[in-house]
C-alpha cells in the first residue's frame, strides 16, 4: 500500500472517529423509533397504493423526478486539508491515488441508494407505464449515468474559470436529465442508443476546457464544506462544534431584517435574521420545502400525506436549531449591553416564524386534496405542530442554560 493510501485511510479513520461518538444522541432522540414508524406507514400507504393505481398517473414524469437527485448529485470525499497545498504539492502528478478510492466508494454508495430507490418504485411503474423498461437494463444503463453524472462532478472542480464551471455544472443537470427522459420516454431500443451516445457527447465535451491537474483550494473548500454540513446535521440532535461557517451576500435577500425596530431587546432578530439568509442553511431550507411539497402532492389524497406533512414541519424546526448556536461564541454579545433573554426569545420567535411560513408552504398541495375537511383539520394540526415546538425548543435552551449555570 502506498504512502497516500495510507494517509487516506488515516484521514477518513480521524473523520470518523469524531462523528461516531454523537451517533448514540441522534438515536436517543428517537429518530430510530420516527423512521420505523414511517416505513411501516409508508409500507402500509404503499401496498394500498399499488393495489388501487388512480387512472391518468404521470408515471414517467414521477419516475424521473424520483431517480433524477439521486442520478445527478455526484461528490467525492477527499479528507484534504489547508495544509496540503504546501505539503502535498511535490506529489501532485501521482495524487490521483489518493483520490481514486474515493472517486469509487462516490460512486458505489450512491448507486446503492440508486438502485433501492428503483427497487421500490420499480411495483409501481410496471404496473402504472404503458411500455415498462426492463429491470436488469435499467439498473445498468443507471449505473452508467451515475458514473458519468460523478465524473463530471469530479471534472467541474478541475474546471478552470468560475464562469466555464457553472457552464458545465449546468450542462451536467441537463444532460441526465434529458437522458434519462429520454430512456424513460422513448422505445426501448431507441431510448438506449440515445442515453449511451449522450453519455458518450458529454464525456468528449468535458474533455474540452482547460483543468488545473488538482485544484488545491476548491477541493479544500469542498471538503470543509461537507464536513460542516455533517456536524450541523448532528447538531439537530446534540450540541456539536460547527466549525468554520461559509457566508454568502445574497444580495437579493439584503432587506431580511431590516424592518426588525431599531431597539436594544430586538438587536439580535436583526443578527440572527441576516444570519440565516447569508448561511448555507437558507438553500437546504429551500430544497428541503420543495421536496416536502413534492412528497405532498404525491400523497395528498391519503392520511398517510398528513403525516408526511406534519413530519416535514417538525424537521425543518430540526434543521433551524442551528441558528441557536450560530453565535454562542461571539465576543460583542458579552460586550454589548443586550437583555439576558434576548437571544433565546429572538431565535426562537424567528425559527418560530420561518417554521410557521414553511408549514403554510407544505400545506398548499394538500389543499388540492378531495376532503375539505381533512384539509382545514390538517393546517389546524400543522399549526398546533409549529406551537409545540416552539415550546419544546424553550424548554430545551432554558434546561441548557440551568446546566451551564450550575457548571
Amino acid at each position: 500500500m502506498s504512502d497516500l493510501l495510507r494517509l487516506r485511510q488515516q484521514r477518513r479513520a480521524d473523520f470518523w472517529s469524531r462523528i461516531l461518538p454523537y451517533t448514540q444522541y441522534v438515536i436517543q432522540s428517537g429518530l430510530a423509533v420516527v423512521t420505523l414508524f414511517l416505513l411501516i406507514a409508508f409500507a402500509a400507504w404503499y401496498t394500498t397504493f399499488l393495489q388501487k393505481l388512480p387512472p391518468g398517473l404521470p408515471v414517467y414524469w414521477i419516475m424521473l423526478i424520483l431517480l433524477t437527485p439521486l442520478t445527478v448529485y455526484g461528490t467525492v470525499r477527499t479528507y484534504m486539508r489547508p495544509a496540503d497545498v504546501v505539503f502535498m504539492l511535490p506529489m501532485e502528478k501521482r495524487m490521483h491515488e489518493y483520490f481514486a478510492p474515493g472517486w469509487r466508494g462516490a460512486v458505489i454508495g450512491k448507486y446503492i441508494w440508486l438502485l433501492l430507490l428503483t427497487l421500490i418504485v420499480w411495483p409501481f411503474y410496471i404496473r402504472a407505464a404503458a411500455d415498462a423498461k426492463p429491470l436488469l437494463l435499467t439498473l445498468v444503463l443507471l449505473l452508467l449515468l451515475k458514473i458519468v453524472s460523478n465524473y463530471g462532478s469530479w471534472q467541474e472542480l478541475r474546471i478552470n474559470g468560475d464562469t466555464v464551471r457553472v457552464i458545465y455544472r449546468l450542462l451536467r443537470y441537463v444532460a441526465v436529465i434529458a437522458l434519462l427522459a429520454a430512456y424513460l420516454w422513448l422505445p426501448l431500443w431507441t431510448g438506449t442508443i440515445v442515453l449511451v451516445l449522450g453519455a458518450a457527447v458529454y464525456y468528449g465535451l468535458l474533455r474540452l476546457p482547460g483543468k488545473a491537474q488538482v485544484p488545491w483550494e476548491r477541493l479544500i473548500a469542498a471538503e470543509k464544506n461537507h464536513a460542516t454540513a455533517v456536524m450541523r446535521m448532528l447538531g439537530w440532535f446534540v450540541d456539536v462544534p460547527t466549525g468554520e461557517r461559509k457566508i454568502n451576500r445574497r444580495r437579493w435577500l439584503s432587506f431580511a431584517g431590516n424592518r426588525v425596530p431599531w431597539k436594544q431587546e430586538r438587536a439580535f432578530r436583526f443578527l440572527v435574521s441576516k444570519t440565516l439568509v447569508r448561511s448555507e442553511l437558507l438553500p437546504t431550507l429551500i430544497r428541503f420545502v420543495l421536496f416536502g411539497m413534492l412528497l405532498v402532492l404525491l400523497t395528498r389524497e391519503s392520511w398517510f400525506g398528513v403525516a408526511v406533512y406534519l413530519l416535514f414541519i417538525l424537521l425543518a424546526g430540526m434543521q433551524m436549531t442551528s441558528l441557536r448556536k450560530q453565535h454562542t461564541d461571539t465576543l460583542w454579545l458579552s460586550i454589548y449591553p443586550l437583555p439576558p433573554t434576548s437571544q433565546r426569545l429572538e431565535t426562537v420567535g424567528l425559527i418560530t416564524q420561518v417554521q410557521l411560513l414553511i408549514a403554510i408552504l407544505i400545506w398548499i398541495p394538500l389543499a388540492t386534496a378531495g376532503d375539505p375537511v381533512r384539509i382545514v383539520w390538517t393546517l389546524a394540526a400543522g399549526l398546533v405542530m409549529v406551537w409545540l415546538y416552539r415550546s419544546s425548543l424553550n424548554r430545551k435552551w432554558l434546561r441548557d442554560l440551568a446546566a451551564d449555570d450550575e457548571l
